[in-house]
């Protein structure tokens, strides 16, 4: 029972942060969230309590997901910045939905603000422990962020598609002898 429990909330929650991305927010009344989820009213309402309630879990949610990133960028074997740069793995993930769904709520939710501008933090501290360079860290995030438009927008890689390894290689900072 506790399961079934688990995946309905999980089902709400779901449908709130994909009506959030498709409606860019408008769309995504407790009425329509609980159509998308195949729930009534009252079952979201028993889940969550109220739009606040389901906004406050939407943004654990990506928490929860962008803690477990943080990890897996510290212990990436070819480094945090090689890892942040290799975007195909995480166009449509679970933490790339719950980031989209958090950046709409930033809009009008102060924790969910705080939350996305924490991340880009976590994210450039992470890139500039590796790198040991302010400068080349925001360079990454910035190319990264290119790297994800270009991902996202036109779906295929760029005529003069980008060595990252190699390009990475040629930014690290290197130690005089």
């Amino acid at each position: 029972m506790a399961q079934h429990r688990d995946s309905a909330r999980e089902s709400i929650l779901t449908a709130f942060q994909e009506l959030l991305i498709d409606t860019s927010g408008s769309g995504a009344s407790l009425d329509a969230v609980a159509r998308a989820a195949g729930v009534t009213k009252g079952g979201l309402l028993y889940h969550f309590g109220s739009r606040d309630g389901l906004e406050t879990a939407l943004i654990d949610r990506l928490e929860t997901l962008a803690d477990a990133e943080y990890e897996r960028m510290r212990a990436a074997p070819k480094g945090a910045a090689a890892y942040y740069v290799a975007m195909a793995e995480y166009v449509n993930s679970p933490l790339d939905r719950a980031t989209l769904a958090g950046g709409t709520l930033a809009r009008r939710n102060p924790r969910a603000r705080t939350v996305i501008v924490d991340m880009r933090r976590r994210y450039f501290g992470i890139l500039n422990d590796d790198l040991r360079d302010p400068d080349l860290a925001r360079a990454t995030m910035l190319l990264a962020d290119g790297l994800y438009y270009d991902a996202t927008t036109i779906g295929e890689p760029f005529e003069h598609e980008l060595d990252i390894p190699a390009f990475l290689a040629r930014l690290t900072p290197r130690t005089v002898s």
